[in-house]
């Protein structure tokens, strides 16, 4: 540290007075190399500060108010202002968004939802699981969903071929749903198809190595069999074109509906969450996917 005279040098007390920087924050700011003091006294390690550093630590103090994370104050005197300001603008953004969404939740009313009954059989099922891998930072979280609309599809279409491959029978439905082990992760997805009855399924090798080489996707081959059910979907008197915030609402106002017609009609669900399901050969195909929640049927069904 440089040599500072008197009339440069201020106390702790005094550089705190002069910043609105704590205590606590100037000794976390010195062990993180982000404000260092000017000097330190070597035998009661008094710390003291040069007048030349009051405009970093007032723009440290500005910059913490304003919610800039700890890692970003090392660029202090070179801030991006302008880079920060989308960043707090997109943040924004997305938290109005939730909250829409989440005053909609809070206005579910379970008289707008009309509940339609089919039973099913039972059904042996062949699929295979992706790990999502999404991250806990909504840059993140969004690059991976990016990346997962364009690789689902692209894992359909390459298991769909497979099962061509060894003379399956086209399905005029595939699904997708969070496998029942990993319910409470919610880090994984399962495509699943119905198996067929005629003919043996490839092995888990075989569909895992066939949709890593088109894909570059590891994915993990799983198989199962949903029971003889009652398959429940929910229609409502909503808009023809909703927007995002009530297509963000709606598969929370199913789970919301489902849970009330469980308990009205003393139902017990198979699986808390619905499978996706698409009337067609693969996930492009068809209309848009159904929320297909599935009970045991009552007795007597």
């Amino acid at each position: 540290m440089r040599e500072s005279t008197m009339d440069e040098k201020l106390s702790a007390g005094e550089f705190e007075a002069l910043t609105g920087l704590t205590p606590k924050a100037l000794r976390l700011y010195a062990d993180r190399g982000i404000l260092s003091p000017a000097w330190v006294d070597p035998v009661n390690a008094y710390r003291a500060y040069d007048r030349a550093q009051v405009r970093h630590g007032i723009s440290l103090h500005l910059l913490r108010r304003a919610q800039v994370p700890m890692v970003e104050l090392a660029k202090a005197d070179d801030f991006d202002f302008e880079g920060r300001r989308q960043a707090v603008a997109s943040q924004r953004l997305i938290e109005d968004f939730h909250l829409d969404v989440a005053e909609r939740i809070a206005a579910f009313d379970p008289d707008d939802f009309v509940a339609h009954h089919s039973p099913a059989p039972a059904l042996e099922w062949i699929g295979v699981v992706i790990d999502l891998g999404i991250p806990d930072d909504i840059d993140g979280r969004v690059e991976a969903f990016s990346g997962l609309a364009i690789d689902a599809p692209a894992v359909d279409r390459a298991f769909e071929e497979l099962l061509t491959d060894v003379g399956a029978p086209p399905s005029d439905i595939v699904w997708t749903a969070v496998p029942e082990a990993t319910r409470n992760g919610g880090g994984r997805m399962l495509i699943a198809r119905p198996a067929s009855p005629h003919r043996k399924p490839p092995t888990p090798e075989l569909v895992q190595a066939h949709v890593r080489s088109r894909t570059g996707r590891e994915v993990t081959a799983t198989a199962g069999t949903l029971p003889r059910r009652l398959e429940i979907t929910f229609t409502s008197a909503g808009p023809d074109d909703p927007g995002p915030v009530e297509e963000a609402a709606l598969g929370y106002l199913h789970l919301l509906a489902f849970e009330h017609h469980l308990q009205q009609h003393q139902l017990t669900a198979i699986q808390a969450t619905p499978r996706q399901l698409v009337r067609g050969a693969s996930l492009l195909d068809g209309p848009a996917p159904i929320s297909v929640f599935d009970a045991h049927p009552p007795a007597g069904l």
